[in-house]
């Protein structure tokens, strides 16, 4: 007529266990804090990388200017003239300034406007908040809306929970 009660005891606490599990892996990729600091490590991998590029073509340059100095040095003597290394050392300072500075003007508006809006957003003052506050703040909030939600709506996340679970268990 029907399953062994037994048995099904043992299916249900292996569901509860495995929807517990599902609810804190939702929570460990939702919550605010933990979002944001994956968003800080993995902009710090980014600027790590960016930083090891640079000292690569920094030391690349120097052994191109040791290398001109050298060649330099051998075929004159006395002052060099104006078109020698100091010249095209001085022109391609010049060229590099002249390139970044396009995008260090692009992307300051924008950052401050992120800035901005965000600290709007968390009822901070854009014109005093700094960075961190403006974040810090909303993520606070963000997850404060979100245990309230979640609170307000347990069957709700139960079966979102439910539904986790039976997708991912396939």
């Amino acid at each position: 007529m029907g399953e062994d009660p037994e048995q099904l005891e043992r299916e249900i606490e292996a569901t509860r266990a495995k929807l517990g599990e599902d609810i804190d892996a939702l929570e460990e990729k939702v919550n605010p804090k933990k979002v944001a600091q994956r968003s800080v490590e993995s902009a710090k991998e980014k600027l790590a990388e960016a930083k090891e590029k640079v000292a690569s073509k920094t030391t690349e340059a120097k052994e191109k200017v040791t290398a001109a100095k050298e060649k330099t040095a051998a075929g004159q003597s006395g002052a060099p003239s104006q078109n020698g290394f100091g010249q095209k050392a001085a022109d391609f300072a010049g060229t590099v300034k002249g390139k970044a500075q396009p995008l260090v003007d692009k992307a300051a508006p924008a950052a401050q406007q992120v800035k901005d809006k965000a600290a709007i957003r968390a009822g901070l003052d854009p014109a005093t908040a700094d960075t961190k506050q403006v974040a810090t703040t909303l993520a606070g909030d963000t997850w404060a809306t979100l245990q309230d939600q979640t609170r307000r709506n347990p069957a709700l996340v139960g079966a979102v929970a439910f539904a986790l679970g039976f997708l991912l268990g396939r």
